[in-house]
């Protein structure tokens, strides 16, 4: 098959790295796979060494917050999927699935949506395709959304190069590196560092003073940049003045993701890093928007994996002292932290692999493509919803974000 795989951006965050990863499980398994997106950004070689072929589509100009929803764009697609001969489309956001959904049904080409996220409170076009979600719980929320008219819903977890990341990494190198304090307990923590995330990070940082101030040898290393980076810094030097020591530091934006985990003896993580901690064998611990969350565990992990290992399970704001007494237990417990370890590695084998990911993948297209095309009044209907529950929502959204001059995701600052 000839798949074409797009998401508007490669910069920090799971979701290109999601998107990225099942491409390359797909052309493993003998299909040529495209990616559409923005070029630039610091997945972009990992992208390319993954072997996949980049097709570079330009964000709009005056309104970056609707991305490639652009007639430039638009059209990059369209002579893609024709010169290209692509069967099927993929996208893993929405914008990029309306901007596919303008391009190739009218070319009798299936469109597929991974909905790596919350779909919120958006309105969806009439179009019977191929809906994925990757968590439980946005499948619950989002399919009111979709109605009933998808041929097919279906949830399928993320998934991880377990090529990439595994327990046997050599880290030395890596931890002198970045000044990684050696000896005591090390934390590694991965994130962007906006407004959706800051709290969990302040409740990390504010665990390590807790266990400074109490004679623990731990350290936090926190890789990730955004727009609140400025404001978790200065926690950071707070914390550090208090304890004497650089227990907390600030590594900024990390490619080399695995070595990072690898070095760590335990992860915080939400989402993503979750997953890629425990495929390195590592202790993981949820720390939500409230807080600890839990620690990746036979009991509990059903629950985390139902909220996307994100932390939502925690209703109500935990203390830091809550989280810094589950670390102080894995720190005194070397044996369970072991066993955890294992635990980890174990659950992302069954549940994240992406080689079973692109398998699962494969059957879906192959269905799609013997499925009956659309017929004429589906795709009159479709192109009428593009335009009033697509397209002119997501520029309201666009038009308002940039009178506030909100931070785009995709663009570095003063791009």
């Amino acid at each position: 098959m000839n798949i074409l795989v797009t998401y508007p951006w490669l910069d920090l965050g799971g979701a290109p790295n999601t998107a990225i990863t099942l491409a390359k499980g797909l052309k493993e398994r003998g299909h040529k796979v495209w990616f559409l997106t923005r070029e630039g950004g610091m997945y972009e070689r990992r992208l390319r060494e993954a072997g996949l072929t980049l097709v570079a589509a330009p964000y709009h100009r005056t309104l970056p917050h609707l991305y490639h929803l652009n007639r430039r764009a638009h059209r990059i697609m369209c002579r893609t999927i024709d010169d290209c001969r692509i069967d099927i489309v993929h996208a893993f956001h929405p914008h990029s699935w309306l901007l596919a959904l303008f391009s190739a049904p009218p070319r009798g080409v299936p469109v597929f949506l991974t909905a790596v996220w919350f779909v919120g409170k958006s309105t969806f076009p009439d179009y019977p395709g191929w809906l994925l979600f990757v968590a439980r719980e946005f499948r619950d929320q989002g399919l009111p959304l979709f109605g009933e008219r998808m041929r097919h819903v279906e949830v399928m977890p993320n998934r991880i190069d377990l090529e990439m990341f595994h327990p046997r990494i050599e880290t030395a190198d890596f931890a002198r590196e970045h000044r990684l304090a050696p000896g005591g307990c090390r934390i590694v923590f991965m994130s962007r560092i906006d407004h959706t995330k800051i709290r969990s990070l302040r409740s990390a940082v504010e665990a390590v003073r807790i266990l400074g101030a109490g004679g623990g040898e731990v350290s936090l290393a926190i890789a990730g940049d955004g727009e609140r980076a400025g404001e978790l810094a200065a926690l950071a030097r707070e914390v550090n003045a208090d304890l004497g020591r650089e227990a907390v530091v600030m590594l900024g934006p990390i490619a080399r993701t695995p070595e990072l985990l690898c070095s760590a003896d335990i992860v915080f993580g939400i989402g993503r890093c979750a997953w890629e901690g425990m495929a390195c064998g590592k202790p993981t611990v949820v720390v939500g928007e409230n807080g600890f969350a839990g620690i990746a565990e036979p009991g509990t992990v059903d629950e985390l994996a139902y909220c996307n290992f994100a932390g939502r399970n925690r209703r109500e704001p935990a203390s830091p002292v809550e989280l810094a007494a589950a670390v102080q237990g894995l720190i005194d417990s070397p044996g369970r932290r072991a066993e955890l370890g294992a635990f980890a590695r174990r659950y992302v084998l069954e549940n994240y692999d992406y080689r079973a990911g692109a398998r699962r993948l494969e059957e879906l297209y192959t269905e799609a493509l013997g499925a009956t095309p659309l017929s004429g009044a589906e795709l009159r209907r479709l192109r009428r919803t593009l335009w009033t529950r697509g397209y002119a929502r997501r520029l309201w959204v666009a038009l308002k974000l940039k009178r506030r001059r909100a931070p785009v995701m995709g663009v570095a600052p003063g791009a």
